[in-house]
């Protein structure tokens, strides 16, 4: 059994489900969106409900301009699912489904006179029919509110609409999905772009969820592998629009770890599928369980817990690795430089270099506490055998310096590839010179084999270490350093 309390919570959990798949699946990162973009959050979870799709090529195009049938597709995904998937299913193509399925789901109306028809599916959609087809698929309650628009000041182009586009409008300026252009006007015949269309389209499905919470829905549960993708369970429920995912679950599948919730926590009325991502254990962390399963069995003691040996290859400082490190579980760091020299040794380790493009197999030395050398040579040795190949031109593990109490001066410590993993703080860089991850081959990766390989060994990365994620805009982050104590 893995107690519930071995459960650990992601906060960063974005990742979402295909609404329209027999099993969601992880979405990908875009190279053309980049997290600091103004639409990220709306459109990375567009994607991950299935709601949004890719161009191609790794581009999610956030402003390529967007034409009547994408946003129909959209639209209907969103809120008319169902339609939309018979359409496909009687040979339609995805853009002509949307449009079939806004007219059988009453998004579409003749009454509208929107100038759109199966021919003119390619032209590009502008704002105001965007938000008329929005102001359809929300609840009658609120489309009746704004039956009868009367702000004319709302925008500077306010006027110039017919009074549906104005009821329209209305409504998503009041429900706050749309405060307009930075000139006061809505833009009422600009095209829209992607983001745009996109975010305006979650907002409104806030505006529904909000609506219709508490709505009894039934919903599938599905456990996957965080890292291999492979589902790990799969079960339905009856819950309600806006509930949390995470009282619906149960105790974690042996030696994994819950690792959050594919496209948000909560149920939405836009999907019927969702995704929980448990990670596989560690092997401390498997060891950890074990022994609680043994206490449960009356094989072992609770009192005996912090005396296991899991404790050093867990993640942190703790009083195992003090006893390990310097004798005393309560002694945290050497007295003297001639004190931590005496416990360094020097250990060759293999290593991939990086030669015009091409990766060479070589060799470097580090200077380590003896203690942890073997642990030190086998975690260089997954790294070289990993399929990534990760190339290292630099490294800088013991060096002891008067009056701090970093742990280089330990020998715990390990920087790879300084230049390019900077250390940085609040934005400005305080070594190094850069971080790219994805562009610059020496810089690394939050989701890295070197990453993962360190941290099963129970070593904490700089790069998230000090931080609530390894986004270099805000926080300390030191993308070079990894420790055996955290610090």
């Amino acid at each position: 059994m893995v107690r519930n309390w071995c459960v650990k919570v992601s906060a960063l959990a974005l990742a979402g489900v295909m609404s329209l798949s027999v099993l969601p699946t992880q979405a990908a990162e875009y190279a053309d969106l980049g997290q600091d973009h103004w639409a990220y959050e709306e459109m990375t979870r567009a994607v991950e409900l299935g709601i949004l799709q890719g161009v191609g090529n790794n581009q999610l195009a956030p402003a390529l301009t967007m034409s009547w049938g994408q946003f129909l597709a959209l639209v209907t995904r969103t809120f008319a699912p169902d339609d939309y998937q018979s359409a496909l299913d009687q040979g339609a193509a995805w853009d002509e489904a949307g449009y079939l399925a806004a007219a059988s789901a009453g998004i579409l109306r003749e009454e509208d006179a929107l100038s759109v028809s199966p021919e003119q599916l390619g032209e590009s959609i502008t704002r105001e029919d965007a938000a008329m087809l929005l102001y359809r698929a929300m609840p009658e309650e609120i489309q009746e509110k704004y039956a009868h628009p009367e702000n004319e000041a709302l925008f500077t182009d306010f006027d110039q609409m017919d009074e549906v586009h104005q009821a329209a409008v209305s409504a998503l300026a009041d429900t706050q999905v749309s405060s307009g252009k930075p000139d006061g006007s809505f833009g009422r015949t600009d095209p829209i772009q992607r983001c745009d269309g996109t975010v305006l389209l979650m907002r409104t499905l806030n505006v529904v969820d909000r609506a219709r919470t508490g709505e009894t829905v039934t919903i599938t549960l599905y456990g996957v592998d965080s890292e291999s993708g492979q589902e790990l369970f799969r079960q339905e429920y009856v819950t309600e629009v806006g509930a949390y995912l995470y009282g619906l679950l149960e105790d974690a599948p042996q030696y994994y770890v819950f690792d959050g919730f594919q496209g948000g926590g909560t149920v939405t009325s836009a999907c019927a599928s969702y995704c929980a991502q448990y990670r596989p254990m560690t092997q401390a962390e498997r060891e950890e369980a074990d022994f609680w399963d043994k206490v449960d069995q009356g094989l072992a003691s609770a009192d005996d817990y912090w005396t296991q040996p899991f404790w050093l290859s867990m993640q942190g400082e703790n009083e195992a690795k003090h006893n390990l490190l310097f004798g005393s579980t309560e002694k945290r760091r050497f007295d003297s430089q001639a004190e931590a020299q005496a416990a360094m040794t020097t250990i060759t380790v293999p290593i991939w270099t990086l030669s015009n493009g091409v990766k060479k197999a070589s060799t470097t030395t580090l200077q380590v506490h003896a203690a942890i050398a073997d642990d030190v040579k086998a975690i260089f040795t997954e790294i070289y055998n990993d399929p990534e190949q990760f190339p290292i031109n630099g490294t800088s593990s013991f060096r002891y310096v008067e009056g701090t109490t970093g742990e280089h001066n330990c020998g715990t410590a390990i920087d790879l590839n300084a230049n390019e993993n900077y250390q940085i703080r609040d934005g400005q860089v305080l070594v190094g010179s850069c971080w790219e991850p994805g562009t610059n081959p020496y810089s690394i990766a939050p989701d890295s084999s070197v990453v993962r390989i360190f941290e099963a060994h129970g070593w904490s990365w700089g790069g998230d270490a000090w931080a609530a994620d390894s986004d270099d805009a805000t926080g300390y982050h030191d993308y070079m350093h990894f420790s055996y104590m955290g610090g």
